[in-house]
């Protein structure tokens, strides 16, 4: 059998991220810090594989989970500060119910 292979969803705007994890119209269109806190985790934000179409820097604190850039996986246990390109794609594995934060 042969493995499904999906499409990552692609976030072209910061104010669409802010849509997709039910967030706030942004401040500003360019620039935005979003507390992790603040996403509910039920909100069918992006899960699974992804891709932004702008920088993103992230600092992720208390992550238990994968997280995949490209073709590696990122070596972290207790956080990571990352940094992104744009058109990169990322791949979450998490449960559902693990909240996690950082901005």
């Amino acid at each position: 059998m042969k493995k499904e292979i999906k499409s990552p969803i692609i976030i072209n705007s910061i104010s669409e991220q802010h849509r997709l994890y039910s967030l706030p119209k942004p401040e500003h269109p360019l620039v935005s810090v979003i507390n992790f806190s603040d996403i509910a985790t039920n909100s069918g934000g992006v899960v699974g594989t992804f891709a932004m179409n702008f920088y993103s820097i992230a600092i992720k604190k208390n992550f238990k989970g994968k997280l995949k850039y490209g073709q590696n996986y990122y070596d972290f246990d207790e956080g990571v500060m990352s940094f992104i390109a744009p058109g990169q794609v990322l791949s979450k594995e998490t449960s559902p119910d693990e909240p996690f934060s950082g901005w």
